[in-house]
């Protein structure tokens, strides 16, 4: 038995979780007491997840990334500066494969899927609390499976612009770019993901799983 496993078995390991749904904080507190981790504080948005953070010192933070007033990768930026030995680790319903590539470029110790076995996180709280960065599997195919499909990541950006609706010329205004250059990204994905409609771009993103299904 390790370090690590010892401090968790003699309860000394503590969290702070940062979720705005009750029913989701419950379920993590139950998880981290399965694996012999306290919870330290539960908090329901941004800014209280940082003050928590840097109130109790934790050794894990569980932080959710659609967060009120401050989003998960805005709490780990600012809550790692005041408790640098916190190991963190982000949770998140869907997203992008642009945005857990983004993420995963961040330094977080963990990031997995909400939709992911429980057991998956659980398995990995030693290795995370010893310091070793733990991805999880959903997260990992979702990255790989746009690698696969030779997208760019502005292409990425285009992809996620034409699944919210947006026009080509707002595309162009939000990244900065010309709208030609939006037409030629459009051509592009078509032509890479084999398909000849903006209808069936997104759908083949989707079920490539480049994109969540409720865009």
């Amino acid at each position: 038995m390790d370090h690590t496993d010892q401090v968790a078995q003699a309860g000394l390991v503590q969290a702070v979780v940062a979720d705005d749904h009750e029913i989701v904080l419950h379920g993590l507190r139950d998880l981290l007491g399965c694996a012999g981790i306290s919870v330290a504080a539960e908090v329901q948005d941004g800014l209280a997840a940082i003050a928590a953070i840097k109130r109790e010192q934790p050794d894990l933070a569980l932080i959710d990334l659609q967060l009120p007033l401050a989003n998960g990768a805005e709490v780990h930026a600012e809550a790692r500066r005041w408790s640098p030995q916190t190991r963190f680790v982000m949770l998140t319903g869907s997203a992008s494969p642009q945005m857990l590539a983004e993420l995963l470029g961040t330094g977080l110790h963990g990031l997995f899927l909400k939709s992911g076995p429980p057991s998956e996180l659980v398995e990995a709280l030693p290795r995370i609390l010893a310091g070793v960065p733990v991805v999880g599997r959903a997260v990992a195919q979702i990255v790989a499976d746009a690698e696969s499909a030779g997208l760019t990541r502005r292409e990425l950006q285009v992809l996620q612009e034409i699944s919210s609706g947006a026009t080509g010329l707002q595309i162009s205004q939000h990244l900065g770019i010309s709208a030609k250059t939006v037409e030629n990204h459009r051509a592009s994905l078509m032509r890479k993901l084999q398909v000849h409609s903006t209808a069936s771009l997104i759908m083949s993103a989707v079920r490539r799983g480049l994109l969540s299904p409720d865009g």
